[in-house]
């Protein structure tokens, strides 16, 4: 434990709070491309394709990019065409592997990598985007902050209120109690940060915007982590990496920000949801 929350404080210092702090400068882009990287490389490894160059290279290329084109691409008129054609070449690229190359790859484990790097690579993408709105310094921490209020206190909601399993085949410890627990939490732990934006700052908080988000992000933040579990479970293996001691790699310290970066990301761009303003 005491690993594990040294761990944390120092991801906190060293990357989460300069994220913010440079929020508008390459440094967001360039961690969201290297934490891309080696969550797609994690995931390569776990179901092991990492030495299959003919899917590993372009899904490296493709996450290393993504972040950036999602950051200063235009995003009108080049980035929805361009990803959207894209989606379409690497699909048909990754299924055709398997007809030129059959005694070297396997159409279902091609096909989980193609899903799991475009899906590792969207939730850090969804970082770059949500840095392009004007309140993003405040937004940011949104993502991790909702992502790890429910990681934290769904494990001591579950410790201490726990009878019935959420999902036992998958995550045994975690329970009913304890996503409650988290769900609740979450939306208190945003509300809080509203009011110290609200009090502290120019701006102003939409509470409504924080609670209903706190709610949507907390559910799909155990969702993220209950997926990622899912695909370890698969495959046989503890943990993703051991980049973070005490915490495992990549996609075991950041699977539940990868869909809770991209909700934000939904509800700022096609809903048009403020939480300041």
């Amino acid at each position: 434990m005491k690993t594990r929350i040294i761990t944390g404080i120092a991801l906190a210092l060293f990357l989460l709070v300069p994220a913010v702090l440079f929020t508008d400068t390459l440094f967001l882009p360039i961690l969201a491309s290297l934490l891309a990287v080696v969550g797609v490389f994690e995931v390569m490894r776990c179901i092991g394709q990492e030495k299959n160059y003919l899917l590993t290279l372009p899904a490296y290329l493709f996450s290393a990019a993504a972040p950036f084109v999602c950051r200063y691409g235009d995003v009108d008129r080049l980035l929805m065409p361009a990803l959207a054609l894209l989606l379409l070449l690497s699909m048909f690229y990754t299924l055709t592997l398997n007809v030129f190359f059959p005694d070297r790859t396997d159409c279902r484990t091609n096909s989980l990598g193609l899903l799991m790097t475009e899906y590792v690579a969207a939730g850090f993408s969804a970082l770059s985007i949500i840095a392009r709105f004007e309140t993003s310094h405040f937004v940011l921490p949104l993502v991790f902050l909702a992502a790890f209020a429910t990681d934290v206190f769904a494990l001591f909601s579950g410790m201490l209120f726990g009878r019935h399993k959420l999902c036992p085949k998958i995550s045994p410890k975690k329970t009913v109690e304890g996503s409650i627990g988290g769900t609740v939490a979450c939306v208190l732990v945003l509300l809080l940060y509203g009011l110290i934006i609200d009090k502290c700052t120019d701006y102003a908080t939409s509470y409504v915007s924080l609670a209903i988000g706190g709610a949507v992000f907390a559910i799909v933040s155990q969702l993220g982590d209950l997926v990622a579990s899912s695909v370890k479970r698969t495959f046989g293996i503890k943990d993703y990496g051991k980049l973070f001691p005490g915490h495992g790699g990549v996609m075991d310290r950041f699977d539940s920000v990868i869909p809770v970066a991209v909700a934000v990301a939904i509800m700022l761009i096609h809903f048009d949801i403020q939480f300041f303003y």
